[in-house]
C-alpha cells in the first residue's frame, strides 16, 4: 500500500476545522473562577477533584477550596487541620474521606469534620512533599512523594525508593492503577515503573522507545494503553505489550512537546501543555489564550466531571470549567449507528461491520490515507499487515454524521 499525497488532505482538514470552529465556539461553555470573581482561595491552582455529587475540591497554593456549585469554603492552616496551605494532590476514597497531599506538610485525611495528619514525624512517610495519590482496588493508598513511592493500607507503611528497590528515581509525580490492580509509576528522570505484586520493572528511553525519562501524568484507557505526559518528549503511548509510540511535533500535529496533564472526556483525549494551552489527541484541536477564554497557556492538571465537563487547573490563571460541544448521555445530538471495528489491536486485518452505508477512510497520525472506500454496507475486511506498527484512525462518514475510531496496529 502507499499513502495518498499528504498536503491536500491536511489543507482540506484545516479549511474544514476553521469553518467548524467558528460554529462550535459559540456552543462551547467556559467559566473562569479567579480570586477576583469567586471564592477560589488562590489563582495558582494545582489540582481539582469532583465528588460526583455536584461538589468540587480545589487544591491551590494558598489553601484548599470547596465549591458546592453556589458557595465557596476555604480551608487553611489557620482555620482547619490542614498541615500546609500549598495543596498539590487530592483523592476521595470509597468512604467519602478526602486525602490531601501538601507541599511540605505531609498528608492529611479529612472526613468532613476531623483532620488526621501523616508526616515524617508520626508515620511511615519518608518525605513531606506529597505529589500524587492513587488508591487501588484493595483500598490501599499509594503515595508519590519527592522521596519515594509509599504504600499505606491503613495500618502498615511500605516505601520504594532508589535505596531499597530498582527505582531509578525517588521523585514520583504520577501514579495510575490498571485493570489488573498493578501500579504504574511516573518518575522525574527515572522513566516509567511497573509494580506487579512485589516485582518492580522499570522502562526508560534506554530499553524502550520512550522519548523522555520524566513522566508527569499517566492515563490508562479502556484498552489498557498507558498515555504518558512528558515535559520534553511529547505524548508517549505504552501499550499492554510494552511497546512505546511517541507523538511529537516532528511526526504528528500535536501542539507541543511539553505535555503536563492528560484527561479523557466523552472519548476525546485532552492534553494539557506547559506553554501552549490544551490540544485534543488525534483531532489535534488547540485551545489557547488567542482562540479561547483560557487565561493562561500553562496547564497544571486536568480533571473531569461526568462525560461533559473538563476542569482545568492553571498556573496563576485560576480554575477553568470547560464544557465542549459534545453529545452526552443526557443531551443526545443524534443517534450513532452501531458500527463494530475489531480486532483492536489488529495484526493482519480489521473487520468492519456497519448497518448503514458509510464512507470509510483510514489514516495515520501524519494524515497519510492508507485506505479509502466511498461506500461500505454490511461487512468489510481491511488488510493492515503491510502497515507499520502504531495508531491509526478510521473515519466513517454517513450523511451529515461522522465517527472516528482509533485503531492500534501491532
Amino acid at each position: 500500500m502507499s499513502p495518498t499525497r499528504r498536503l491536500p488532505y491536511i489543507v482540506f482538514n484545516l479549511i474544514i476545522c476553521c469553518f467548524i470552529f467558528g460554529q462550535i465556539q459559540a456552543q462551547e461553555s467556559w467559566t473562569i473562577y479567579k480570586t477576583d470573581n469567586s471564592g477560589l482561595p488562590d489563582d495558582n491552582v494545582f489540582c481539582s477533584l469532583h465528588d460526583g455529587q455536584g461538589n468540587l475540591w480545589v487544591g491551590t497554593d494558598y489553601g484548599l477550596g470547596y465549591f458546592d456549585g453556589q458557595n465557596w469554603t476555604t480551608y487553611r492552616t489557620d482555620n482547619s487541620g490542614l498541615p500546609h496551605n500549598s495543596v498539590r494532590s487530592l483523592l476521595l476514597d470509597a468512604n467519602g474521606d478526602l486525602w490531601v497531599g501538601t507541599f511540605i506538610g505531609g498528608l492529611a485525611k479529612f472526613d468532613g469534620t476531623d483532620w488526621t495528619v501523616y508526616d515524617i514525624y508520626n508515620s511511615g512517610l519518608e518525605d513531606n512533599f506529597i505529589r500524587t495519590l492513587a488508591m487501588d482496588a484493595d483500598a490501599v493508598l499509594w503515595i508519590g512523594t519527592s522521596g519515594g513511592l509509599h504504600r499505606f493500607d491503613g495500618t502498615e507503611w511500605q516505601v520504594y525508593n532508589m535505596n531499597n528497590s530498582n527505582l531509578l528515581s525517588s521523585n514520583i509525580p504520577a501514579l495510575a492503577i490498571d485493570a489488573n490492580n498493578d501500579i504504574w509509576v511516573g518518575t522525574i528522570n527515572g522513566g516509567l515503573a511497573h509494580l506487579q505484586d512485589t516485582t518492580l520493572t522499570v522502562y526508560t528511553a534506554d530499553n524502550t522507545l520512550l522519548t523522555d525519562n520524566t513522566i508527569l501524568d499517566i492515563y490508562i484507557d479502556e484498552q489498557q494503553n498507558k498515555l504518558l505526559a512528558s515535559p520534553a518528549g511529547g505524548l508517549n503511548i505504552f501499550d499492554p505489550n510494552a511497546n512505546a509510540t511517541a507523538f511529537l511535533t516532528l511526526n504528528s500535529l500535536i501542539c507541543d512537546n511539553s505535555i503536563s496533564a492528560i484527561a479523557e472526556l466523552n472519548g476525546t483525549i485532552f492534553l494539557g501543555t506547559a506553554p501552549v494551552g490544551i490540544c485534543t489527541f488525534g483531532e489535534w484541536t488547540t485551545y489557547n489564550t488567542d482562540n479561547s477564554p483560557l487565561t493562561t497557556n500553562t496547564i497544571r492538571s486536568l480533571s473531569t466531571q461526568g462525560d461533559s465537563i473538563l476542569w482545568i487547573a492553571t498556573d496563576f490563571g485560576g480554575l477553568i470549567r470547560f464544557q465542549p460541544d459534545f453529545p452526552t448521555a443526557n443531551e443526545p445530538v443524534f443517534d450513532l449507528p452501531d458500527i463494530q471495528v475489531y480486532p483492536n489491536p489488529a495484526l493482519d486485518f480489521i473487520y468492519l461491520d456497519t448497518p448503514v452505508d458509510a464512507r470509510v477512510r483510514m489514516y495515520d497520525v501524519l494524515g497519510n490515507v492508507w485506505y479509502n472506500k466511498e461506500k461500505i454496507v454490511g461487512s468489510e475486511t481491511i488488510f493492515v499487515s503491510d502497515l507499520s506498527k502504531g495508531i491509526y484512525f478510521l473515519e466513517l462518514s454517513f450523511g451529515q454524521q461522522k465517527m472516528i475510531k482509533k485503531v492500534l496496529v501491532n
